[in-house]
C-alpha cells in the first residue's frame, strides 16, 4: 500500500515536472515576442527600405536636393537633423517617407522611430525661435530648387 503510495506520488510528480517544463516554455516565448530587449535575443526587424529615400522626392533635381539635404543633416543629430526632412516636405519636394528609408540615408541622424514621425509629421512641432528661423530658410532654398528643377 505504501508503495502503491509512492508510486503515485512519484508518476504524480513527473507530470507536474512535465507541465512546469512546458510552461516555462510558454512564458518564455510570450516575453521573447513581448520584450526582446530582456536579455533573450531580439527578434530580427525589417529595416531594409522598400524605397529609397530619393524616390520620395518629388521633384526633378533629386541629386540636387538629396545633396543639400546631406549638407544641412551631415553631423546634426534628432530633432535638429529632423527639421530640414520637415522642410522638405512643407516645401512639397519631398513625399514623407516612412522612417526605415529616412535613417537609411542619414544613419545615425534621427533619433528614434517615435521621435521621427513625432517632429516630420507634427505641424507645429518646432516651437523655438531658432529652429522655426531655420525651418523657413531651408523651406525658401529647397521651394527655390523646386521652381529651378521646373524650368
Amino acid at each position: 500500500m505504501v508503495l502503491e503510495r509512492l508510486e503515485k506520488q512519484s508518476a504524480q510528480m513527473e507530470r507536474l515536472e512535465a507541465k512546469v517544463d512546458e510552461l516555462v516554455e510558454k512564458v518564455g516565448r510570450i516575453e521573447w515576442s513581448v520584450m526582446p530587449g530582456c536579455g533573450l535575443p531580439a527578434k530580427p526587424k525589417d529595416t531594409k527600405p522598400t524605397r529609397t529615400f530619393a524616390d520620395y522626392i518629388r521633384v526633378q533635381a533629386k541629386a540636387e536636393v538629396l545633396t543639400q539635404l546631406h549638407r544641412w543633416m551631415d553631423g546634426r543629430q534628432k530633432v535638429k537633423a529632423i527639421l530640414y526632412i520637415k522642410a522638405a516636405i512643407e516645401a512639397r519636394v519631398l513625399e514623407k517617407p516612412p522612417f526605415v528609408a529616412a535613417d537609411a540615408e542619414f544613419p545615425g541622424c534621427l533619433g528614434s522611430k517615435s521621435l521621427y514621425y513625432v517632429y516630420a509629421g507634427e505641424p507645429m512641432a518646432y516651437n523655438d525661435e531658432e529652429d522655426l528661423e531655420e525651418l523657413t530658410k531651408a523651406k525658401a532654398v529647397l521651394e527655390e530648387i523646386a521652381v529651378r528643377s521646373r524650368q
